[in-house]
């Protein structure tokens, strides 16, 4: 029912897939759930209520509100993708790779690679692991498909490192 109604209203909808879909390779669910911490949240809570935030991306923040795994920064782990993650991918359905790290809005800088979380792309990366699959619906309107091929530096994973 969530993905009819996300599909509804708007076609940008999040979507995560597994990179391997094998039965004795299968990921359990907690690998395959998007996980955000509990700051991230506030700010982009923060974020959609601005005057410059759209309906759509009200909307993708609650669904992420409402269907994330919501942890303490410090439970985050090495392999998720957090707001200031500098993450590569690539476009599986052309030869495109990015080096991009998700940014909050008014840092946003696609041609610095600082990719604003409440782009598509930015919200259907929040909270997924690297090897994962994410479909977002760009304002072109072509379905894009990205895996995360490494992250290369995410500011939660300091704590692992200690």
């Amino acid at each position: 029912m969530l993905r009819h109604l996300q599909s509804l209203f708007f076609p940008e909808a999040i979507v995560l897939f597994p990179q391997t879909c094998s039965l004795t390779d299968m990921k359990t669910l907690a690998e395959n759930e998007r996980i955000v911490s509990e700051s991230d949240l506030a700010q982009l809570k923060a974020c959609i209520n601005l005057p410059t935030a759209t309906p759509q991306q009200r909307a993708m923040v609650e669904t992420i509100e409402a269907t994330a795994l919501l942890v303490a920064p410090e439970q985050i782990p090495p392999d998720v993708v957090t707001m200031n993650t500098m993450i590569e991918c690539a476009a599986l359905d052309s030869a495109d790779t990015h080096r991009w790290t998700l940014a909050y809005p008014d840092k946003a800088d696609y041609r610095m690679g600082h990719l604003s979380v409440l782009s598509p792309a930015g919200i259907s990366l929040l909270g997924s692991r690297c090897g994962q699959t994410v479909v977002c619906r760009p304002p072109s309107g072509v379905q894009i498909r990205y895996v995360i091929k490494a992250i290369l530096l995410q500011p939660e994973s300091r704590h692992f490192a200690q």
